[in-house]
């Protein structure tokens, strides 16, 4: 095998709209990156959210909030363009979108940020600059000075406790914790039964060679399971790669050594270290 062998990278993620870094990236590196959606994400009550979205307390009392999921940013963006069309009908106020738009948001990566950016955000904070949710709790410890201010965590059913427990927790002598610290859950996950399926037939493809990516643990579990147990067969004939540190305890602690971890949770990041990996030890 060489590093010219176009070899494929098995990603376990859903694939980012409308592109997704991470395939972009690695086709342009002369890798064949393919998906397997472990999840499948919908509203929990979108009219909920769009209520909330449009009520005094959001609308006038709240300037800051955190969304730091890509899927729900994008759940967000799907329901502020549905309060656009309503307020074009008359069921809200002409100024509604320019009001909710006119707040601060805090968001975890580069992909989030862009999408808030898009959506029409103008103060968007964190980003590329905030990798992670202790990161960006920090920073909004930071900004924010006045522990009476309201901030709302729009957030999944499933979710770290980081970011709620950083900035609601006293550190004596230096953070009283935001007093008026909310959720605001806007999507459920579910995992998809179709997962095992697609992983093997892809999994038998990659002829001795290729890579398997994972973001998360969380909809890996049979995939762990099968991977062990090609071990155990002796058919090891794949990489591991892991976009962070927490994901990479996790195969640890199921007997997976990932061969490398991203230095940052980005494409460029991970894809760095696939070729520095893959060039280190070509014949």
């Amino acid at each position: 095998m060489t590093i010219d062998d176009k070899q494929t990278v098995i990603l376990l993620k859903n694939p980012s709209t409308p592109t997704d870094p991470y395939e972009a990236l690695l086709q342009a590196k002369n890798y064949s990156p393919k998906f397997i959606r472990l999840l499948t994400h919908e509203h929990k009550d979108k009219l909920l959210t769009k209520q909330y979205l449009t009520n005094h307390a959001f609308l006038k009392d709240t300037q800051y909030f955190i969304i730091t999921s890509q899927r729900a940013v994008e759940m967000f963006q799907e329901c502020i363009e549905e309060i656009r069309q309503d307020a074009i009908l008359g069921n809200h106020e002409e100024n509604v979108v320019e009001t909710i738009l006119s707040k601060t948001g805090y968001t975890v990566g580069p992909a989030t940020y862009s999408i808030l950016k898009k959506v029409g955000f103008k103060d968007v904070r964190g980003g590329i600059d905030a990798g992670n949710g202790a990161k960006l709790s920090d920073l909004i410890i930071n900004d924010i000075k006045d522990v009476n201010t309201k901030i709302v965590f729009f957030t999944g059913e499933i979710r770290k406790d980081i970011i709620p427990k950083k900035l609601t927790t006293p550190v004596p002598c230096e953070f009283l914790g935001f007093s008026q610290f909310e959720e605001f859950v806007m999507y459920k996950t579910m995992e998809r039964d179709d997962i095992i399926d697609k992983f093997q037939e892809l999994h038998a493809e990659m002829n001795g060679q290729g890579w398997v990516i994972f973001y998360s643990p969380q909809g890996t579990r049979d995939i762990v399971k099968h991977l062990k147990q090609n071990i155990r067969e002796g058919k090891k004939y794949w990489k591991l790669g892991v976009i962070g540190p927490t994901t990479e305890e996790y195969l640890i602690a199921n007997d997976l050594k990932p061969d490398v971890v991203a230095q940052r949770p980005d494409a460029e990041s991970l894809c760095s270290a696939m070729i520095e990996f893959d060039t280190s030890n070509s014949q």
